[in-house]
């Protein structure tokens, strides 16, 4: 079996900067290391090598200093590279990225095509499904385990509605949440590549490189950076003995920081431009038989970016049995609603969503369409935009529209305490959007709005199926609740299951950080940091846990975070209010004067 691994060198996260008088990253002397999630592709990789036999390669496109990325690679046991290396390749977007690894691909043949579920730099999930789709590819994603079998792979996964166990023929891409157990992907690089490191410019990947050429590069990027923001919030680190205070000056806290309130007025339409009326549209998706929260957002946020361009509101909705969930979206803001029924939606299987929406775009070119940032989300999303190539912001934390009807898209990067501001130049404009960064609108039952049918047509061929799924983890829960609490690994088994009950006092979902569940105290979907989850709650209650930069940045769109700590020393890290003393008599009396007040 030949694989190819998909890698990245990326700045460390915790060593970025922001210059407030230029206005921009401060990049020189931060260290560079190879995507944590690439490195488990890698790592996955060896391991199947090891079983089946045959090859493994890893590719990058980067500058010179890139090579170091590979020099890992060949550590953690990669047989050779390939670097991609040119200028015209330089400031590309997720498409354009996209599109010259495809190239490179074709060239090198793969039985599959392995790379880091997302990268941590830019919070980028998008680049796997659209490389499959330049590829013509079946893929999943957040692949945590393989194993083959005689004419393909089976494939474990984790979702936002738990674990899913997938067949999938070759050749196939998928993007990997976790390396194989018990292997050490802290690895230095080696010293000497030995020859193992081929370069290739663009001109080894096609025949004809035109000057601007729109295949490669910014020129083949139809997303623009347009402005870069520090949005680090100032947290108080206040220290209190005295649960009940703590108690008492979160809410304050809370009070003082209200969820921004949605309206069913729509504003007016911005500008003399556009010239016509733009709809706005959202995806509307399911869990467990309802409308997710995180639709109910976009569907309010898309009836005020449709007041705006002038327009209406437009639900999409996909799956089959929809009368419902049709007339439930119009309750929340839908001015019309599509519904695209059908018996091969029933359930989620990327390449048939994918083609579903593909289909909904070419047929209805909705100006502006908004995907929820989910685990189906950034699944059938980036794979519609590969395959359309449609320009695609991914995991945007605010929207707006300028005078001329564009989608501005706040994207965050270096786990979020830095924005983009970024602009498309396709339609329609697409993004995927965070859970919890808008208010639903209250449900009105006198609301009316058009409810019509999409058909599709034809039936793609399916190259991957499920086999079985378990729905026990509900990491969805997590995206909902309005506090989290998280553990870490110095708890212990028994103080989780504490915690879990004193969680159900509060109607909090519950999490941990890496080390948490490095330990089993806590499913791998609820792992909370970079290499996680972020989340948004109103309240985040975080109990003996990491207070490094990988973990912190899991909560930093929270209104209100409460550390439990064990000693009074000052406060270092991310905390509005921080309560000293042994957490199992902190944390009880605290929910208690927290739900009395």
């Amino acid at each position: 079996m030949k694989i190819v691994c998909l890698v990245k060198q990326v700045p460390r996260g915790d060593a970025i900067r922001f210059d407030e008088e230029t206005k921009s990253l401060v990049r020189e002397g931060v260290p560079l290391e190879l995507n944590a999630f690439d490195g488990y592709a890698v790592a996955q990789a060896v391991r199947l090598r090891e079983e089946e036999g045959g090859e493994v390669v890893a590719m990058t496109m980067g500058p010179p200093q890139a090579e170091e990325a590979l020099r890992v690679a060949l550590a953690l046991g990669a047989d050779r590279c390939i670097h991609l290396s040119d200028r015209v390749f330089a400031v590309a977007d997720t498409l354009g990225t996209s599109r010259t690894l495809a190239l490179a691909l074709r060239k090198e043949g793969a039985d599959l095509v392995l790379c880091g579920r997302k990268t941590l730099d830019s919070e980028t999930w998008q680049v796997p499904p659209e490389v499959a789709a330049f590829l013509g590819l079946p893929h999943l994603i957040n692949a945590c385990a393989f194993e083959a079998f005689s004419s393909g792979l089976h494939v474990r996964t984790l979702g936002d509605t738990g674990e899913s166990l997938s067949e999938i023929g070759l050749p196939a891409l998928c993007s990997v949440a976790l390396p194989p157990k018990g292997t050490n992907v802290d690895v230095e690089p080696v010293s000497d590549a030995d020859g193992k490191i081929a370069v290739w410019t663009a001109a080894d990947l096609v025949s004809d490189v035109r000057p601007n050429d729109k295949r490669f590069g910014q020129t083949g990027s139809p997303t623009r950076v347009l402005a870069v923001r520090d949005v680090s919030p100032e947290r108080g680190q206040e220290l209190f003995e005295d649960p009940t205070e703590a108690a008492q000056r979160a809410r304050e806290l809370l009070a003082e920081r209200p969820a921004t309130d949605s309206s069913w007025e729509k504003p007016e339409r911005l500008g003399e431009k556009p010239g016509h009326s733009y709809d706005c549209w959202s995806v509307v998706e399911l869990v467990e038989g309802r409308i997710a929260r995180i639709s109910l957002e976009l569907l309010g946020k898309s009836r005020e970016l449709a007041g705006k361009l002038g327009g209406r509101a437009v639900g999409l909705v996909l799956g089959h049995g929809l009368d419902e969930a049709a007339r439930e979206a119009v309750r929340y803001g839908a001015e019309e609603v599509v519904v695209v029924d059908d018996e091969r939606l029933r359930e989620f299987q990327p390449e048939l969503w994918a083609d579903a929406l593909r289909q909904v775009l070419e047929r209805e070119r909705p100006h502006a369409l908004l995907i929820p940032a989910t685990s189906r989300g950034r699944d059938y999303g980036p794979r519609a935009a590969g395959e359309l190539e449609l320009g695609m912001t991914g995991d945007c934390v605010d929207l707006g529209i300028d005078r001329a009807g564009r989608l501005i898209q706040h994207k965050p990067a270096y786990g979020g305490n830095i924005v983009s501001v970024i602009m498309g130049a396709t339609t329609p404009q697409l993004a995927t959007v965070r859970p919890r960064m808008f208010e639903p609108l209250e449900p009105s039952d006198s609301a009316e709005g058009e409810i019509r049918s999409f058909a599709l047509d034809g039936a793609r061929e399916v190259r991957s199926r499920l086999v079985e799924h378990d729905a026990g983890e509900r990491a969805f829960e997590l995206d909902e609740a309005d506090t989290v609490l998280a553990v870490g690994a110095g708890v212990g088994a028994e103080g989780v299951e504490e915690i879990r009950r004193l969680a159900g006092e509060l109607g909090a979902a519950v999490g941990g950080d890496r080390k948490a569940s490095d330990a089993g105290l806590v499913p791998r979907s609820h792992q909370l940091g970079l290499l996680g989850r972020a989340v948004a709650p109103r309240l985040y209650v975080a109990v003996e846990t990491e207070g490094d930069f990988e973990h912190s940045v899991a909560s930093v769109k929270a209104a209100v975070i409460v550390v439990f700590k064990s000693s009074t020393a000052p406060v270092t890290g991310a905390a509005d209010v921080a309560v000293a003393g042994d957490w199992r008599e902190t944390l009880p009396a605290f929910i208690r004067a927290f739900s009395s007040a």
